[in-house]
C-alpha cells in the first residue's frame, strides 16, 4: 500500500531540496570532526602545559639541588 503511494508521488529536480539535502549532509559531516577535533586539541593542550609544568619543577629542582634520586 505505501510503495505504491511512493511512487505515485512526483519526483522531480528541485535545486531547494538538492541544496538543503546538501548543507544537511555537510553537517553531519562537520560535526563529529569539529567535536572530536576539537576534545584531541584540548588534551593535546593538557598533555603539552603538564609536560612543560613538570620540565620547569625539575629544572627548578636541579638548581636548587633538591632533586630527588631516581
Amino acid at each position: 500500500m505505501i510503495l505504491p503511494t511512493l511512487l505515485a508521488l512526483p519526483h522531480g529536480d528541485d535545486p531547494a531540496m538538492n541544496l538543503v539535502y546538501f548543507w544537511a549532509a555537510v553537517l553531519l559531516a562537520l560535526t563529529p570532526v569539529l567535536i572530536f577535533g576539537t576534545i584531541g586539541v584540548l588534551v593535546a593542550r593538557k598533555m603539552w602545559r603538564e609536560r612543560h609544568e613538570t620540565d620547569e619543577v625539575e629544572t627548578r629542582n636541579a638548581e636548587r639541588g633538591t632533586e630527588r634520586p631516581a
